[in-house]
């Protein structure tokens, strides 16, 4: 759990070697694999906590320092999985909502004050599968293709520059995101059948 003393002095050292926050990037991420009635309340606890609550109460404190920024802007790294959710990675998926919902939400009240910006990559390379919170699943979540990090960042910052809202970053991601809001009873039958 990233405690409020440890998010005030994430704050605090940015403010003494920076002199200020112009831009808070928050790219928090666990999850859990397997059956949602095969998990437990603490994991469902541990990813909230992590890709929810912690990146929230980190934007909670530093709103006041970014309004004194230049160009201002809050990024939130989300998922595709934010979107649209899959089998099997239940808590992920809401954790991912939850941030897309107060990222709009968020958006809306700072009026351009400050910006906003929502990232939704597709799997990433990163340790994410191998570092599970659970791992109740019998599939073999080994990613057949994964997008490197650096790509993330260079179409993150791209988006940023070109002042976007809102990006997903894969043709899979927009064309999950798309076949979605025009025909969900087909993607549901879809999801259901290939996960």
């Amino acid at each position: 759990i990233v405690s409020a003393k440890l998010r005030q002095n994430l704050v605090d050292k940015a403010i003494t070697s920076f002199g200020g926050v112009d831009i808070l990037i928050n790219n928090a991420g666990i999850g859990g694999l397997g059956p949602f009635e095969k998990s437990t309340e603490d994991s469902m606890r541990k990813i909230m906590e992590v890709n929810f609550f912690a990146p929230v109460e980190l934007t909670r404190i530093a709103i006041p320092i970014l309004r004194k920024g230049v160009c201002p802007i809050i990024v939130n790294i989300s998922s595709v999985l934010g979107h649209r959710a899959v089998p099997e990675k239940s808590e992920y998926c809401a954790s991912k909502f939850a941030i897309h919902g107060f990222s709009d939400s968020l958006r809306a009240e700072l009026k351009g004050e400050i910006d906003l910006l929502l990232v939704s990559p597709s799997t990433t390379q990163s340790e994410f599968f191998d570092r599970a919170v659970e791992n109740n699943s019998d599939r073999d979540w080994t990613p057949q293709k994964a997008m490197p990090p650096a790509v993330v960042a260079k179409k993150s910052i791209q988006a940023i520059m070109a002042g976007k809202h809102e990006i997903v970053l894969t043709l899979g991601g927009k064309g999950l995101v798309f076949l979605d809001n025009i025909a969900p009873t087909l993607t549901n039958k879809l999801v259901q059948r290939f996960g």
